[in-house]
């Protein structure tokens, strides 16, 4: 997909990740999730979720790590907005990775089934 000279190129198939624990607080929740992802092995990450004057909405932040192996590791630390789609919550991120790489994520997550798929790819 290429729009404006720049260009999207899928990193790899969606990944679905486990919900492993999600902390509500007045004007913001936190969400952690783990699974592995293909380019970047064993994953956890952190999603900061803060709401704008809906609720419905609002930024979101936070922080991954991937282990491929004992010597390959990637970090990355992200920011996008985020809405209430019905029972899901939709996040588009920027991702700055350690390798110089910047992603696109699109990230849907599925409060019932406590998982997050997330979509990939590398912006040129």
């Amino acid at each position: 997909m290429s729009t404006n000279g720049i260009t999207l190129q899928e990193r790899q198939d969606q990944t679905t990740m486990q919900i492993t624990s999600v902390e509500f607080r007045d004007e913001e929740t936190m969400i952690t999730a783990q699974g592995e992802m293909g380019t970047y092995g064993t994953v956890y990450t952190s999603y900061l979720l803060k709401y704008d004057s809906t609720g419905n909405g609002g930024t979101v932040s936070g922080q991954g790590r991937g282990v491929v192996d004992k010597e390959t590791f990637f970090s990355g630390k992200f920011s996008g907005v985020w809405k209430r789609d019905g029972s899901n919550i939709l996040m588009r991120n920027l991702v700055n990775i350690s390798d110089g790489t910047t992603n696109l994520d699109l990230i849907i997550v599925n409060t019932g089934q406590r998982s997050l798929s997330i979509d990939v790819y590398v912006i040129d």
